[in-house]
């Protein structure tokens, strides 16, 4: 009799163990997927973010977009530029600028920074000489970097043999994409107005 019960309670201990084991199993393989869990979500709001980074443009127009005319045609071209809101600095060294008219496409990078230390109240024709295009900086820290509350204006010639080589007439559309490192790119589109009497000029959209 004293050896059929010491046999049961054998029995349950092995049956505890077992279950024990079963628990400890069923525990770590909870953990494994909830950390997988964890880690998904966290992968998938890091693409969601970053799809919304390069879905959205990190630049914005900030202000009237003007024209320099010789009376005859359009020759160069001033874009004010700022941040959008909420991004990060913008690294102009690593900017791209694509120029469509409606029989060329020229693209221009390693373009000129014209820093506001050297660059003293100038208009940004004056500034821009004979250069193809450059970034110019009005109010800034003065490094290569586009940030909050700081001005640039990005003019570009157009009668340089590296864009157009000549300028644009009465109607014909200048399309000027801007496209930083990180970010959709700022397409501003302009049409050349008719009148090009006066030497500046503004381009409305």
């Amino acid at each position: 009799m004293r050896h059929r019960k010491l046999k049961k309670g054998m029995v349950g201990i092995e049956a505890a163990i077992v279950l024990i084991a079963f628990v400890i199993v069923a525990a770590a393989l909870a953990f494994v997927v909830l950390n997988m869990g964890f880690f998904t979500t966290q992968k998938s709001k890091e693409a969601i973010g970053s799809g919304l980074e390069e879905a959205s443009s990190a630049l914005e127009v900030d202000g009237s977009v003007v024209g320099k005319s010789n009376t005859t045609a359009l020759v160069a071209v001033a874009i004010p530029l700022k941040t959008a809101t909420g991004k990060g600095p913008i690294d102009l060294t690593k900017t791209i600028v694509k120029i469509r008219t409606s029989d060329k496409v020229i693209i221009l990078n390693n373009i000129d920074r014209i820093l506001s230390t050297s660059n003293p109240n100038k208009d940004p024709f004056t500034a821009l000489g004979t250069k193809a295009a450059a970034f110019i900086e009005y109010q800034g820290d003065g490094d290569n970097l586009i940030e909050v509350n700081e001005k640039w204006v990005l003019a570009i010639n157009l009668t340089n043999s590296n864009v157009l080589g000549d300028g644009l007439k009465p109607y014909n559309v200048l399309m000027v994409e801007i496209k930083p490192p990180t970010g959709a790119p700022l397409t501003v589109e302009r049409t050349v107005p008719p009148n090009l009497s006066d030497q500046v000029i503004l381009l409305e959209s």
